[in-house]
């Protein structure tokens, strides 16, 4: 059974923009644990966009690599571009409502309020066309967008930027687990998505957060959401509605390259060196080794006294995940390893079904 893919960039319409990049990172990291096939990428021996596929199923050495593994899954994967600021009316819809799952990136914020975010237009569309969609996964902004949409959930501003790598602990259903209690329970994991999302998670459970804007645990509770993935300091990280696997929610950004946090630190104090008025960005906590962290304090300040672009040279960009303070890959790999399997074992219970209502039709 081919499973369809599909990654939807609404910060960039680049073909190899690293939204899609890291994305696409993270599912083939996926489908290696699982034992899946893997051949191509967007972004192996194709051109960028072009529609190549991880897995393509109609390609005959693909096909003969299949048969031989046994149970491993071709995976096609398609990357979408989409202007969060664009008409609605210009996406190819059709397309993307032809994938089995979407991931939805998150967005640029261009409004303290989320009920004034221009992203809600694609957002509540997207809703609408890919309503036959299997899963939709959304991420960050476009999770607050979708979340404000379906269940009325407030965001707010936070007074300081979240933004570094926090634990996490793992609920199994509403209420099941508050965040003072032991995990005595985490062994009797719910049958449905709640299960089949986090097994193989034990808290805790790291995740980088990168954002200025927050909505609450307890208002998606409230709303009558599940949490399944839970933090202290940041909020929640994971969520679903009632629909289960068919709408997906995260705040946090499980699908971030060990280097990924440094770029954007670095990309925040070059913001900082052209426009002095905005917030000095404060280096992103747990993600550094401590040593490090001591390091960047001093550089940091040499940054704000001399405002010199050449120090961006001492900045530290880790290499690989043992560079960093806490590693979250191979957590973030049994996520979308989870994600993609429920999204395989609910086409797969649909054909089943349809056949069985089609070998029971009279002739």
């Amino acid at each position: 059974m081919v499973v369809r893919v599909g990654v939807v960039d609404l910060l960039s319409l680049r073909p190899d923009s690293m939204t899609k990049r890291v994305f696409v990172e993270a599912l083939r990291g996926a489908t290696e644990r699982l034992g899946w096939v893997v051949l191509e990428s967007p972004f192996d021996g194709a051109a960028p966009g072009t529609g190549a596929v991880l897995g393509q199923h109609d390609s005959p050495g693909v096909r003969a690599e299949v048969d031989n593994v046994g149970h491993s899954e071709p995976i096609e994967l398609r990357c979408f571009g989409i202007d969060p600021l664009g008409s609605a009316d210009a996406v190819d819809w059709s397309a993307v409502a032809s994938m089995d799952a979407l991931i939805i990136s998150g967005s640029e914020p261009t409004s303290t309020e989320i009920a004034d975010e221009p992203c809600l237009a694609i957002i509540d569309r997207l809703l609408r066309e890919c309503s036959g969609v299997t899963s939709l996964l959304f991420s960050c902004q476009s999770a607050h967008a979708a979340l404000h949409l379906l269940h009325g959930v407030r965001r707010y501003r936070l007074a300081d930027r979240c933004h570094g790598v926090f634990d996490h602990r793992v609920h199994l259903a509403p209420g099941a687990l508050g965040l003072g209690e032991t995990d005595a329970a985490a062994a009797d994991f719910a049958t449905g998505p709640e299960g089949e999302l986090t097994a193989g998670l034990t808290t805790p459970v790291r995740v980088p957060h990168s954002r200025w804007n927050v909505m609450n645990s307890a208002d998606l509770r409230d709303a009558g959401l599940t949490v399944l993935l839970d933090s202290e300091e940041a909020e929640w990280q994971l969520a679903i509605g009632s629909e289960g696997l068919r709408h997906v929610f995260m705040q946090g950004h499980p699908e971030y390259l060990p280097d990924t946090m440094a770029r954007e630190y670095r990309r925040d104090l070059r913001r900082w060196i052209a426009d002095s008025t905005l917030p000095f960005p404060r280096i992103p906590v747990g993600y550094f080794p401590a040593e490090v962290h001591e390091r960047l304090i001093a550089h940091a300040e040499s940054v704000r006294v001399h405002r010199d672009p050449a120090l961006f040279d001492e900045l530290v960009l880790p290499a690989d995940p043992t560079e960093v303070a806490r590693d979250w890959s191979a957590q973030a790999r049994t996520f979308f390893a989870n994600w993609l399997e429920a999204v395989r074992n609910r086409r797969a219970a649909a054909s089943t079904h349809a056949t069985g209502l089609a070998s029971a039709e009279p002739a």
